[in-house]
């Protein structure tokens, strides 16, 4: 658990530095803004897991619902990370632009945008494990194999 904290703590601090980075001494708005989305959905990942270690460690449930809900959320950052992939990669091909780090660099934007779908990825396998270990302690009904 430690390791996946530190890990989350990681990527939120590498999100915000990308932000300083890329915004301010590159001119790279756009791998800036994807770099600090990426860093803020880590941070909900890294709330995850804190919220989780809280209630086990006082002995108390965790909602689903909330789990849940972080769950379709991370669906949607995954959708939004992969549809500026593809937008970004299809502008530097049009485009023929070489890897820039001054001004709109999209390579390094598609990067960025490839980050911000891990940390999605990464939300939402943490809130279903989670989710999952609350269906197996609180329910008596049996777990369904398909889901």
């Amino acid at each position: 658990m430690k390791v996946r904290i530190a890990y989350a703590v990681i990527g939120v601090f590498i999100g915000v530095s990308v932000l300083i980075v890329f915004g301010y001494k590159y001119s790279n708005w756009d791998a800036a803004l994807w770099g600090l989305t990426s860093g803020i959905v880590a941070g909900l990942t890294l709330l995850v897991h804190i919220y989780y270690c809280r209630k086990v460690a006082k002995g108390l449930h965790i909602q689903p619902t909330s789990l849940s809900r972080c769950m379709l959320l991370a669906c949607f950052i995954q959708l939004a990370g992969v549809c500026g992939f593809v937008v970004y990669l299809t502008l530097a091909v049009t485009q023929g632009q070489g890897l820039q780090l001054y001004g709109a660099g999209y390579y390094l934007t598609l990067v960025w945008c490839f980050m911000t779908w891990k940390w999605g990825l990464i939300l939402l396998l943490t809130a279903r494990r989670y989710r999952n270990q609350f269906y197996e302690v609180y329910t008596i009904l049996p777990k369904s194999e398909n889901f």
